[in-house]
């Protein structure tokens, strides 16, 4: 499986390696380069997660992924689908990929299955951490 945090991190923050390492750990709190909210949104984007156009979230998609780790009733699809409004609603139209990296992390009832998630399918950034070892 492609890694899109991978891909996207070579096409706009490569060089970013201490930002890279800790978003890799779900550290958000970090200060952001320039380009990240383009890298967040790439990463959102391609995985099908978010619209390229509205920046509306990709629910079914999503719900898909996440399916393989743990949600998968309809109640939880109905979880996906008020976090996501509820940060849309929250941020207006500032909403963008890592605005909703960051509500699926924040919020107790998605927070455990979106890490999962984001470590078998997107192992190659973070399970492997590449960018937080020396160059």
């Amino acid at each position: 499986d492609v890694s899109h945090f991978y891909v996207c991190s070579t096409d706009y923050v490569k060089k970013e390696r201490n930002f890279l390492c800790e978003v890799s750990k779900f550290n958000m709190n970090v200060p952001l380069p320039p380009k990240a909210d383009e890298f967040f949104d790439c990463c959102m984007e391609t995985s099908e997660w978010m619209s390229r156009g509205s920046k509306a979230l990709l629910v079914d998609q999503l719900f898909k992924d996440m399916k393989k780790y743990g949600f998968n009733s309809v109640a939880d699809r109905g979880i996906i689908e008020e976090v996501g409004s509820n940060c849309r609603k929250e941020m207006g139209s500032k909403i963008n990929g890592r605005g909703y990296i960051l509500c699926f992390l924040a919020d107790r009832r998605t927070s455990k299955c979106f890490k999962n998630m984001l470590k078998k399918k997107e192992g190659e950034f973070f399970t492997k951490q590449t960018y937080c070892k020396s160059g």
